[in-house]
């Protein structure tokens, strides 16, 4: 192995490793582990990218290309004002999108193919940090993508929508905080609308609304304790309100009716 470039952060590194990456030459980083021991005070060739003797002369030609294309500083005359706050300003939104990019914008992606018909069922996509930022799965085997999560910069679950008939429409979404689901929607017979809402509690279903597809109004919501329906409000008479609760058993079967105030 053989110093391609000598960084002066982890983040140029990465970044230097990605370029090569992109004209065909496999890259290593060495000594990002030793900033921490550091304090993170910049020490220079502290931070190498590496690769293979017989991709030097590719790489230092690339490297040369991409340090070249670099803006330069041009020198300003000295009777003009100082304009240190709008180089300090620059620095701040590079360095901002710079950190956005490493942990947000994806840069790696693998993945598993479960039914070894040599396409990825699974496929994870990854920021330059090592975050999962989202997951695409092909869960009946059809070559097309039925599910999807989407995950914060903590690694932790966001959304997901997916395909549950799978007709190639995303009919169901669910939010997430802190992992847990907290709202799903559902748009059960396809108009563009969702008729369905369930809502948890610290990640546990707890109630499912079934809506009106002319109103948006609750026709029916059933309240759940551990999977099981305890009780359902019901709009009978489809004015809006509801009127009518049934009480159920274990067996889901109906032991009492009762009115319910207008």
């Amino acid at each position: 192995m053989k110093v391609a470039y000598e960084a002066a952060d982890a983040i140029e590194a990465h970044m230097i490793r990605d370029l090569l990456k992109q004209e065909g030459v496999s890259a290593d980083i060495h000594g990002e582990h030793l900033l921490g021991a550091m304090g993170d005070i910049p020490v220079a060739g502290a931070v190498r990218v590496m690769v293979d003797e017989t991709d030097y002369a590719r790489a230092r030609s690339v490297v040369q290309r991409w340090d070249a294309a670099q803006p330069k500083e041009i020198p300003r005359p000295l009777h003009r004002p100082s304009r240190a706050w709008l180089w300090l300003l620059v620095g701040l939104l590079a360095g901002v999108s710079t950190t956005y990019a490493y942990f947000r914008s994806p840069v790696t992606v693998q993945g598993v193919d479960f039914n070894r018909d040599g396409l990825l069922d699974d496929k994870y996509t990854y920021s330059a940090s090592g975050t999962l930022l989202r997951v695409e799965r092909d869960r009946n085997f059809d070559h097309k993508v039925d599910y999807i999560d989407g995950y914060d910069q903590r690694g932790l679950i966001e959304s997901s929508d997916s395909d549950d008939d799978f007709d190639g429409v995303f009919e169901t979404h669910t939010k997430y905080r802190d992992g847990n689901p907290v709202h799903t929607t559902i748009d059960s017979d396809g108009d563009g609308y969702a008729d369905v809402g369930i809502q948890y509690v610290d990640g546990v279903a707890i109630s499912a609304e079934f809506l009106n597809p002319s109103t948006g109004l609750p026709l029916r919501v059933e309240h759940y304790k551990l999977s099981r329906l305890l009780y359902a409000d019901v709009d009978t008479d489809k004015d809006g309100k509801l009127d009518t609760r049934y009480v159920y058993d274990r067996m889901h079967m109906v032991v009492s009716t009762e009115r319910l105030p207008k």
